[in-house]
């Protein structure tokens, strides 16, 4: 048995840059592990099979979850004929711009790489991540990237170190592919003037906080304007930024202090059931045998 921890995500910065003939929106984004992780255990089977278990309802255990979908293509890949039982313990919510089941598929892959003594290069494991999702090739390195392309084009950046970071998943989730639906073309490249890239160069971390942007938050705020007034609670209680992630549906505060992040997190523990105290980290998938 291999034990993993899958860490999520947040985005620094998203601008959307336009569309694709296949639909795909193109993005250039900043994307930052997080201390927020799921844990995987990947159990050898005797047959052929791939089975999921999870402690999430709303998580699909066939071949529409990612994990399943990861280990289905690396057994057709390299011709495995045995199986595999993949047991996922949820802590990142679902459907809320984190990358959870992205990093799930991201520490499948790395963990059959070890299980099935694959030897496989860091290459090769990013190859079979692409063909998975957008967001699972930096869930493999983890750390502070940019990204550009429809995601798979990633640059290692400077860390990004902040460690007092507020999550608050308020009661809706969002499907990514809706927002992308409802991304109009005067969402597009809204912020082509963002130093956000320069302060992370020269690590500067409090301008790198002051510059987060998110496109998507327009889409969202337009059918969940609770969004902002998150946002407004997080500044008030002396976040220096707050913003959506992702597509959503998570927003989150950069607090310059202990003090502040306990006194919002107590806050919002009040009003909502997924409020999370976490901080950066330089990987995206943890291993132990």
């Amino acid at each position: 048995m291999i034990k993993l921890y899958s860490y999520g995500k947040i985005n620094l910065f998203l601008d959307v840059k336009g569309k694709l003939e296949n639909g795909y929106h193109t993005i250039r984004t900043v994307m930052q592990s997080i201390d927020l992780y799921d844990e995987i255990q990947l159990i050898p089977a005797e047959d052929n099979k791939i089975l999921i278990d999870c402690n999430c309802p709303s998580i699909p255990l066939n071949e529409k979850n990612t994990c399943y979908k990861a280990a289905s293509h690396i057994k057709e890949k390299y011709h495995i004929n045995t199986g595999v039982i993949i047991k996922i313990n949820k802590v990142i919510p679902p459907e809320a711009g984190l990358a959870g089941g992205s990093s799930n598929s991201a520490a499948v892959i790395k963990g059959l790489n070890r299980l099935w003594k694959l030897n496989l290069s860091v290459e090769e494991l990013l190859s079979i991540g692409v063909n998975i999702g957008a967001d699972v090739p930096f869930c493999i390195n983890g750390g502070t990237y940019m990204a550009e392309g429809i995601g798979e084009k990633l640059t290692k950046l400077n860390d990004f170190k902040w460690d007092c970071i507020l999550l608050v998943k308020p009661e809706f989730s969002m499907s990514t592919a809706f927002v992308y639906n409802n991304l109009t073309t005067d969402n597009y490249n809204l912020y082509t003037d963002n130093k956000i890239i320069h302060y992370i160069k020269h690590d500067d971390y409090l301008s790198t906080a002051k510059s987060t942007a998110n496109t998507l938050e327009k889409v969202v705020e337009k059918f969940h304007p609770e969004i902002n007034d998150i946002k407004n609670i997080m500044l008030q209680k002396g976040a220096v930024s707050s913003l959506m992630t992702g597509s959503g549906s998570v927003i989150y505060g950069l607090f310059s202090d202990m003090k502040s992040l306990n006194s919002a997190y107590d806050a919002f523990k009040d009003i909502y059931h997924q409020v999370y105290r976490t901080r950066t980290n330089t990987f995206g998938v943890e291993i132990f045998d």
